[in-house]
C-alpha cells in the first residue's frame, strides 16, 4: 500500500478468511509471532528480488542510463539492514523504511517517477578550483562531439585535437566555456527532466500480502493450540 511517506506493505486481518478468524483466537505471544512472520517474509521477498535484480513479476530490472564504473546491484541500499523494518501493533503488521525520505526515494523507484532538475550556480571556490584543474575526459568527449577537431598553430598548420590534447592543454573551466561556445549557449542547460524508470521490488501487491499472510497462518496453526 502506498502512503504519504513511501511504499509500505500492511496486512490487517480481514473476517473473510477462516485462518485469519484462528488468528484472532490464538495466544497473544502466538498472534504476535505470526505477524512477526509475515513482515519477515515481505522482507526476505523484496531482498530476494534486489538480489536477483528482478521486479516482483519476475523481469529483469531496468539497466541504469549510465555504467558504473564500480559494480553493484541496484536498490541494494534500501534492503539491507535495519534499512528495511518491520512493526506489529494489535491484529496488524507493517513494513516499510528507516524514515520518509527512504521511503519517499524507495516509492520513487518502486513506480518511476519523472525528476524536474535545476542547474545550480557554480561558486567561487568552484572556479577557483577548476581554473586549476584539468579538463576531465567526460569534458573532453564532449567536446570532440560537438565538432572541435582542430586548431590553428603558430605557423599557420592546423593540428588535429585528440582527447588526450584537451585533457592536457584545457583547464575544467576552459572546457567548460568551449563547450558553452560549441553548443551557441553561454549559460548551458538551466533545467531537464530526469525520468526513474519503475524497478518494481517491493512486494506489497494485495493479493500476494493476503496469500502469504494465510500460509503463515496456516502454518502457525498445524502447531497446534
Amino acid at each position: 500500500m502506498n502512503s504519504a511517506s513511501g511504499v509500505r506493505a500492511f496486512w490487517r486481518g480481514e473476517t473473510a478468511l477462516n485462518a485469519e478468524l484462528e488468528l484472532f483466537m490464538l495466544p497473544k505471544e502466538r498472534r504476535k509471532r505470526a505477524l512477526g512472520q509475515m513482515g519477515r517474509e515481505i522482507k526476505k521477498q523484496a531482498r530476494k528480488n534486489v538480489k536477483n535484480q528482478r521486479n516482483v513479476k519476475g523481469e529483469s530490472f531496468k539497466e541504469r542510463r549510465k555504467k558504473r564504473t564500480k559494480k553493484g546491484d541496484m536498490l541494494s541500499g534500501f534492503v539491507k539492514g535495519r534499512n528495511i523494518r518491520q512493526r506489529t501493533k494489535g491484529l496488524s503488521v507493517t513494513v516499510d523504511f528507516r524514515n520518509a525520505p527512504m521511503g519517499k526515494m524507495a516509492r520513487a523507484h518502486q513506480e518511476g517517477q519523472t525528476q524536474n532538475m535545476k542547474a545550480r550556480e557554480m561558486t567561487s571556490q568552484q572556479k577557483s578550483d577548476w581554473r586549476d584543474e584539468p579538463a576531465t575526459q567526460a569534458q573532453a568527449n564532449a567536446i570532440l562531439r560537438l565538432g572541435w577537431a582542430s586548431s590553428r598553430r603558430r605557423d599557420g598548420k592546423r593540428k588535429k585535437i585528440s582527447r588526450k590534447y584537451i585533457m592536457e592543454n584545457l583547464t575544467k573551466l576552459q572546457a567548460l566555456g568551449m563547450l558553452y561556445k560549441l553548443k551557441g549557449n553561454r549559460k548551458g542547460k538551466q533545467s531537464w527532466q530526469v525520468k526513474l524508470p519503475a524497478r518494481e521490488f517491493f512486494p506489497n501487491d494485495t493479493q500476494w500480502v493476503k496469500q502469504m499472510a494465510h500460509d503463515v497462518v496456516i502454518n502457525e496453526l498445524k502447531k497446534g493450540r
